[in-house]
């Protein structure tokens, strides 16, 4: 496949260095020191499924390019809308555009931008970053991706989509209602984002403090609450699934949120927390603990934007 990387960090620079290693034609989009290392010394993967460097074409730009059979959207939230003008210009009838990011609302950016008829939903279970300019470091999870069509089926570009990252031995799954898996992974990374961010603590260290652990529940509770509210699913149980899964993960664990808080980066709280409390605010809907958190980090977030 002719294929796009639309923002070469964690989880677009893991994704397409397996897909070119597979042998399909990938340009990958970047941009500041991290594209200047790319475009010298070419995109290099370390990983626990094994270490090797890419040799392709980087870029900032996908103008006059041909179009492509499929572009992954893998960039912050905050850069949806700069994703769907760069991917606009390269779009052809049958073009795939997947979006592996954090947040609910990037695929509905995309579809108004681009189409629904291009965009499908995707969920990543991996935490991968920038380790250094033009380094792309793998460091846990199962490295493992969902994805399905909007409108909660499996389709026949979903099929032939995961095969090609079968082929690229990513670790792949189409899914029904992918739209409640979001949700889902929503829920856990506003716990788990906003408190380690919140805190710049761990999740072992916020569980082993009674007021901190009240607080990660609460957090949780309502961004549970804001999903039954916008009917995308019953969620039953939810809030004592996400908490159980707090307590599986590594004392040591943090988030990218955190990493991105203690390494002066632009954050993504408006998509997580801050959206937690302006959906409460349009549902009447009380969001005293995430209101914490946005209030806390916000100064941060608009003196890095």
């Amino acid at each position: 496949m002719r294929i796009a990387i639309i923002g070469t960090g964690g989880v677009g620079g893991y994704l397409g260095a397996k897909l070119w290693k597979a042998d399909n034609e990938v340009i990958f989009v970047a941009r500041g020191n991290h594209l200047a290392s790319l475009q010298h010394n070419g995109l290099l993967l370390e990983s626990p499924e094994g270490n090797f460097t890419v040799r392709s074409i980087f870029t900032d730009t996908l103008n006059n390019l041909p179009p492509f059979d499929l572009i992954i959207i893998a960039v912050k939230s905050f850069d949806t809308k700069a994703a769907a003008n760069l991917a606009m210009p390269v779009l052809k009838n049958d073009t795939i555009v997947i979006s592996i990011q954090n947040g609910v609302e990037n695929e509905d950016i995309l579809a108004r931008a681009l189409g629904n008829q291009h965009v499908l939903g995707g969920v990543a279970y991996i935490f991968s970053t920038i380790a250094a300019p033009g380094v792309i470091r793998h460091e846990g999870g199962t490295g493992k991706f969902k994805f399905g069509e909007m409108d909660g089926t499996i389709s026949n570009r979903c099929l032939k989509l995961n095969e090609i990252f079968q082929k690229a031995e990513i670790n792949s799954e189409p899914i029904e209602n992918v739209r409640r898996l979001l949700w889902d992974k929503w829920i856990f990374i506003c716990g788990l984002g906003g408190m380690t961010a919140y805190t710049r603590k761990p999740i072992g260290e916020i569980i082993s403090e009674p007021s901190l652990k009240t607080m990660l529940n609460e957090v949780t509770q309502e961004a549970a609450m804001i999903a039954r509210a916008k009917k995308i699913d019953s969620f039953e149980g939810i809030e004592a699934k996400t908490i159980k899964h707090f307590e599986r993960l590594p004392f040591r664990t943090t988030s990218s949120m955190y990493y991105d808080i203690t390494h002066g980066k632009r954050i993504e709280l408006d998509a997580l927390n801050g959206a937690i409390v302006r959906f409460g605010k349009e549902l009447n809907i009380l969001t005293p603990a995430n209101e914490i958190i946005y209030n806390s980090l916000k100064e941060f977030a608009q003196s890095i934007s």
